[in-house]
């Protein structure tokens, strides 16, 4: 490959590697409780993670530590979007 150019199309360009989440987040209709952010500063999250915890374990029927930190991890940031969490 000479003369020092690439061919074909960039990252930007190519539709498998378009962001996702946005796409989702235009197509998806959200409850307008969603459209408020959540100061998590003001959630008392030793309250909170315990009902995590034994409301996923009652969903699935078995107890999932990797889905129990992975909602936290969703819940960690000074806000969370819920419409985020949702997707």
């Amino acid at each position: 490959m000479s003369g020092g150019f690439f061919r074909g199309t960039s990252a930007d360009q190519d539709t498998r590697f378009s962001n996702k989440q946005a796409k989702l987040m235009k197509s998806q209709k959200f409850a307008p409780e969603l459209d408020h952010l959540v100061d998590t500063r003001k959630v008392k999250m030793d309250v909170i993670k315990p009902w995590i915890a034994n409301r996923v374990t009652e969903l699935l029927g078995f107890e999932d530590e990797v889905l129990i930190n992975f909602i936290y991890g969703l819940l960690d940031g000074k806000e969370v979007n819920g419409k985020e969490v949702q997707i």
